[in-house]
């Protein structure tokens, strides 16, 4: 069984079907994979869980920079 995937969470989110509180929350508990170097992809679009996930989802509109400092605030409080 895969693990869920955090890149289909945050578009699922920007499509109205999480309220903003609920995202915060899943994505700040959410656990992230290292990415995997591999120099045929320069970009993490195989992997679903990691860090760059979050970035990208700012860079694409899913989220905002507050969104993107939130999520990190509330990680950092959890570990």
């Amino acid at each position: 069984m895969s693990a869920p995937s955090l890149r289909a969470y945050l578009e699922q989110y920007a499509a109205g079907q999480f309220s903003h509180e609920d995202m915060l929350a899943a994505v700040a508990a959410w656990p992230l994979e290292k990415r995997d170097r591999d120099d045929a992809h320069t970009l993490p679009d195989f992997q679903d869980n990691t860090a760059e996930v979050i970035s990208g989802a700012v860079l694409l509109g899913d989220i905002t920079e507050e969104d993107y400092r939130e999520i990190w605030r509330r990680r950092d409080q959890i570990i």
